[in-house]
């Protein structure tokens, strides 16, 4: 009885599916805590964010972000033993294996509290005043390559009346030409201060990530 050879077409596209799924299988670990490390990722951020418009933003640099670490650590707990190590403890084992966990991430939220601290509450100024001039270098950036009334109307729009500028929620700067001057833009309603601070807290939040990592697969989760 004769049987038909699978095209061809068919053949190469179930050997990259082969390949795939033993690569998925193999790197499995990998990417499960790739995904469940950006999900507390996010939940460190959004608590960041809701404590600082509750509070303030000095108090969710250092109180505000010590509870969001804790609330994170339970969940990343949580997720590491049931989706990524996929650990079996019970009883005693189990309980160490939490203590363990906890006591590696209470040295990664020291970490990640040392540097809210530092770059977040005492360089708050020096952050904020970077990123100004990374704002008005975006702003540069525009007005090179669409000319300055561009800049212009998109800076003008942005930051609203013209009422910004006097009560300090704006600030003004000078589009310089070959001949001069040729323009003045209000910008803007942003705010420095704040969006310093979340990019420290993302900075944080990546550095911890790697450590925690080596840290479960290392010492906390380890195949015995």
């Amino acid at each position: 009885m004769r049987t038909t050879a699978p095209l061809p077409g068919k053949r190469r596209r179930g050997c990259f599916g082969t390949i795939m799924k033993n690569w998925f299988i193999k790197h499995r670990e990998v990417l499960a805590y790739l995904v469940f490390g950006v999900l507390t990722t996010l939940l460190n951020i959004v608590l960041y964010a809701l404590f600082s418009r509750l509070f303030g933003y000095e108090a969710a640099n250092s109180w505000g972000n010590v509870l969001d670490n804790i609330l994170c650590i339970l969940f990343a707990y949580a997720t590491n033993r049931a989706f990524v190590f996929r650990s079996k403890t019970t009883g005693k084992a189990m309980a160490k294996e939490f203590g363990t966990f906890v006591t590696c991430r209470l040295g990664t939220m020291l970490l990640d509290t040392a540097i809210m601290l530092v770059l977040g509450n005492l360089l708050a100024a020096q952050g904020a005043a970077l990123m100004d001039n990374l704002m008005q270098g975006a702003l540069s950036v525009v007005s090179h390559w669409f000319g300055p009334d561009t800049a212009i109307q998109m800076a003008a729009s942005y930051a609203g009346t013209p009422a910004g500028v006097t009560d300090g929620s704006a600030a003004i700067a000078v589009i310089g030409g070959a001949d001069g001057p040729t323009a003045i833009f209000v910008t803007s309603r942003y705010n420095a201060q704040a969006l310093w601070g979340l990019a420290v807290k993302v900075f944080s939040n990546v550095l911890v990530i790697v450590l925690n990592y080596v840290f479960s697969k290392l010492i906390i989760f380890k195949k015995k």
